[in-house]
């Protein structure tokens, strides 16, 4: 018996509807999640990307206000302009000539971001910043540091060698020359170091640092001994009184910059804008001290005995000379610091 077209359309095998059926439930899945996951990285990469373009042309424009990125969990709120701001400002007041548009660097990791930036900087900052002028002017400096460093201890040891010779000696040695050459090296004017990058300049600003504070500590035990020794008493003259002061800045400068290089790690406790400006105060603090305490030193009787008063004016000036050209560069940046501190907080 035939079977009629209506009950062969019914009870035939939907072969192509059935190998859909069999193929979706795990192929048509699997597949499936693999494009949704391959789409949430590309997602997740390109926003990452988009967010820090974003950023930087937030920052180059000035634009306020939040924005929203789409994602696969919905909108994420981006920084403000003031954000923005501090983020960039964390990291370009080492070098003001970097010529590189923040956009153009896109890591995944901050650190990297950070290493980059420096880079970048670097390369801007090469040979034409240091001009011949500037070079003679470093020069100049570097020689007035070692003469009048030498001179000074020269005559700490030109009749004899005691316990007070190697507190004069120690501490023009280490802030007149380590702690200016440290702070130069730091502000890019420093002629043997300004082409080194990010990474080596700091580590010769903390090992210079760190040898001046030896020396320093050194210093401060000698006097204190040769007071105890000659029964005399302490912190009784303006140097003493400036000399006791300048020690403490120094330690609190050196607080400041152990937490400003690790200032990224840190950043949940201390915005690393306010580590970089503590230190920078700090350390501005610390060095005019330590100059006006050497200045009083030159004054004091030890040195007059075989100095007349020409010998000790030209030290002095020779000593603010010094201090002018070491000091106006991190002026500048704190200033700019603190502008930019103002504006991301206010």
């Amino acid at each position: 018996m035939g079977k009629s077209p209506g009950e062969t359309q019914t009870t035939s095998v939907p072969y192509d509807r059935l190998k859909d059926t069999e193929a979706g439930s795990s192929g048509d899945d699997r597949g499936r999640g693999i494009v949704d996951r391959e789409e949430e990285v590309k997602s997740n990469s390109q926003g990452t990307a988009g967010e820090i373009r974003a950023v930087g042309n937030g920052y180059q424009n000035g634009s306020v206000g939040a924005k929203r990125v789409a994602g696969m969990g919905g909108g994420e709120t981006r920084a403000s302009s003031a954000e923005q701001e501090e983020l960039f400002a964390e990291y370009r007041d080492e070098r003001r000539e970097d010529h590189d548009s923040p956009a153009q660097i896109e890591p995944d990791d901050p650190e990297m971001n950070r290493n980059k930036r420096n880079s970048a900087t670097d390369r801007a900052a090469g040979s034409p910043r240091f001009s011949r002028k500037l070079a003679l002017l470093n020069v100049l400096a570097n020689g007035l540091m070692f003469a009048v460093a030498g001179f000074i201890t020269y005559h700490c040891f030109n009749k004899a060698v005691v316990l007070f010779s190697w507190h004069p000696s120690f501490m023009v040695i280490a802030y007149l020359i380590l702690m200016s050459q440290a702070v130069l090296t730091m502000s890019g004017t420093n002629y043997f170091t300004h082409r080194c990058n990010h990474r080596t300049r700091v580590f010769i600003h903390w090992l210079l640092q760190a040898v001046a504070g030896i020396l320093i500590s050194i210093a401060s035990v000698c006097i204190f001994l040769n007071k105890i020794r000659l029964g005399k008493p302490h912190f009784q003259t303006l140097h003493g009184i400036f000399g006791l002061v300048t020690v403490c800045a120094t330690l609190a400068s050196i607080a400041g910059g152990v937490t400003t290089k690790y200032a990224f790690q840190l950043r949940a406790y201390v915005r690393p804008l306010y580590s970089k400006l503590g230190h920078g105060i700090a350390g501005t603090v610390t060095y005019l001290l330590a100059i006006t305490t050497i200045a009083l030193g030159v004054y004091g009787r030890w040195f007059q005995e075989d100095n007349d008063a020409t010998v000790r004016l030209m030290l002095v000036v020779a000593i603010a000379l010094i201090a002018l050209y070491v000091i106006v560069t991190p002026i500048v940046n704190t200033v700019q610091r603190i502008k930019t501190a103002a504006r991301t907080t206010l």
